[in-house]
């Protein structure tokens, strides 16, 4: 089934918003180009979610003194260990839904939860619903997830892809490219700091903002599955460096369009294991 939602994945690390000293946690992307990507009807229901009981009340001000100045004030923070059954009524109303948590265990209480099950329902069935992840929460969004070198199973809003929100290069390239030969049928996304992806009909990813994202195709690699204290050479790896204003196809990875500062890249590499 072709989701009708929309998903916006947003990487990056520290940051601030727009003419205030506010910050959104864990993202340089500024609050006010994260809520110009949502919808205009700004009376349209946030809920932001958190598997934290204890989310503190600086976090829940700062997300606040974001939301407001740009017109939104219907909005509410849900806490997933609180088990309140009110919660499934704010989910059904809501347009918007935020995740938000940064800590790994966290995605295991979301994937538990009926509220994601419900959550996916709208995203399947809903044209104006949209789910924003925001770095690790963005990351849980996908079937699975890059941590540093391990891969975590995620939320399954898209399952064709490896994602990873905290993209660096070197190390980070390496670990990326290790995941996505021993998982082939998958796309590997890395995300550099203060990029965002807009998924929509669960396969057009578009590349929003002035940042770039790596994508890694394994599929056509014919090798086995990386080994422990062995380097990786993999021939017929394929990838892209896209830019803002870049589409892609996330079931075949090929550009849905392809703009002037695009690099295509089709490379053999091998990469060390210094473990």
């Amino acid at each position: 089934m072709t989701p009708q939602g929309r998903l916006i994945i947003i990487g990056g690390n520290a940051a601030a918003t727009h003419e205030t000293d506010q910050e959104i946690p864990k993202t340089s992307f500024p609050a006010f180009e994260i809520f110009g990507l949502l919808h205009d009807q700004k009376n349209d229901r946030i809920e932001i979610i958190t598997a934290s009981s204890d989310m503190d009340e600086q976090t829940s001000a700062k997300y606040s003194a974001a939301l407001q100045p740009q017109g939104y004030t219907n909005f509410g923070f849900i806490h997933l260990k609180n088990n309140r059954e009110d919660y499934h009524p704010r989910i059904l109303a809501a347009k918007i839904v935020f995740f938000i948590d940064d800590t790994l265990n966290h995605c295991e209480t979301l994937k538990n939860s009926s509220l994601t099950k419900l959550i996916y329902k709208k995203y399947l069935l809903e044209e104006e619903f949209t789910i924003v992840g925001i770095n690790t929460g963005g990351m849980f969004i996908s079937g699975q997830f890059l941590n540093e070198k391990e891969i975590h199973p995620g939320l399954g809003f898209i399952n064709n892809c490896i994602i990873y929100t905290k993209f660096r290069h070197g190390r980070r390239f390496k670990n990326l490219v290790k995941a996505v030969i021993s998982h082939r049928e998958c796309l590997g996304i890395g995300l550099n700091e203060g990029m965002a992806l807009v998924i929509e009909k669960g396969y057009k990813a578009q590349c929003i903002r002035n940042s770039f994202m790596i994508v890694v195709n394994a599929k056509n690699v014919r090798r086995k599955k990386p080994r422990k204290g062995f380097s990786v050479y993999a021939k017929n790896l394929k990838g892209h460096i896209l830019t803002a204003g870049s589409a892609l196809n996330l079931i075949s990875g090929d550009l849905i369009k392809e703009m002037p500062s695009d690099y295509n890249l089709n490379f053999t590499t091998e990469i060390p294991d210094n473990n």
